[in-house]
């Protein structure tokens, strides 16, 4: 069995920044990387991926084992696309014994190319995997980010590959959400933070300050002004659904639904994530379903299911 941790990591340990698809990860992720200190890169999405493949490729103390798992690494789509890996050789000569240290010589080698002391990471898709995680770096801080649920449906729902299925977005966010909020509890709070996009968006220098204390950095004013250059950190095919990640915070952003999303689907989303979002501490409208609502839903659970 291939030993997963790395005793010799400096003090300074990695952080992944978390939450449902277009809750403001992309947002806080940009804030983040214009810190002197952190680089954040593009969504890496491999790590609890390859993790899951572990076994194809034997003992990494080995090099030939590292090397045929660095190049599959280095060949993944959002790896490609984030520019991660630009010097393998670099990365191997940092001698990684274990996937962890394979992990973190990428990780380190890209922070170093731009300048910066320490990594984290940004990828929603590790949500529901913070256990897989905390296994491979037991010393890892997680932030997560909230968003009220139904501007998150609001905001997939413009998104082509997101699905448009109030029933489906509801069940996403509300499993996602709690699941991290929960093991995050577990972690306890020197591994676990939780903010709210809308508390990031109306002051982010008191909410930049609270990620920065947990991080153990000093804060920087210049993540304030990550949107002067968050154009030139977003990969080229992934700006068209970051185009409001990469301006100044947008108050009216917040709660947009009220006036936005349809009051059928508003009830649907309701229906299905209500408690969750009454948990969270966001408002419930005591609409009750009406004719068209029970039809869209059958549509929904019976029909388009996606």
């Amino acid at each position: 069995m291939t030993d997963l941790t790395n005793s010799s990591f400096p003090d300074s340990q990695p952080f992944f920044v978390l939450g449902a698809q277009r809750s403001g990860t992309t947002m806080l992720r940009l804030m983040v990387n214009n810190h002197p200190r952190l680089a954040v890169p593009h969504e890496t999405v491999f790590i609890t991926q390859f993790f899951r493949r572990l076994q194809e490729y034997g003992d990494l103390t080995q090099a030939q084992n590292q090397r045929r798992l660095l190049d599959d690494i280095a060949a993944h789509t959002l790896v490609v696309r984030g520019g991660l890996i630009t010097d393998k050789e670099a990365i191997l000569a940092r001698g990684p014994r274990s996937y962890a240290e394979l992990i973190n010589a990428i990780m380190t080698c890209y922070a170093e190319a731009q300048g910066k002391a320490r990594w984290g990471d940004k990828t929603p898709y590790y949500t529901p995997d913070m256990d897989i995680l905390h296994a491979i770096f037991p010393k890892a801080k997680f932030v997560q980010i909230l968003r009220d649920g139904r501007d998150v449906a609001l905001s997939q729902r413009k998104i082509e590959w997101c699905s448009t299925n109030s029933f489906r977005l509801a069940q996403d966010w509300t499993w996602k959400t709690t699941l991290c909020h929960k093991v995050g509890r577990v972690l306890g709070p020197d591994h676990y933070l939780e903010i709210r996009y809308e508390d990031l968006v109306r002051d982010p220098q008191a909410v930049l300050t609270q990620v920065c204390g947990f991080l153990g950095e000093d804060y920087d004013e210049q993540m304030l002004h990550y949107h002067e250059t968050a154009k030139n950190v977003v990969p080229g095919e992934s700006l068209k659904w970051h185009q409001n990640s990469v301006r100044a915070p947008d108050a009216s952003k917040i709660f947009a639904w009220k006036n936005a999303l349809p009051e059928s689907d508003r009830i649907i989303f309701e229906e299905i994530a209500g408690d969750a979002l009454e948990y969270f501490g966001y408002e419930r409208a005591p609409v009750n379903p009406t004719l068209m609502t029970k039809l869209k839903k059958v549509y929904l659970t019976m029909v388009n299911r996606w």
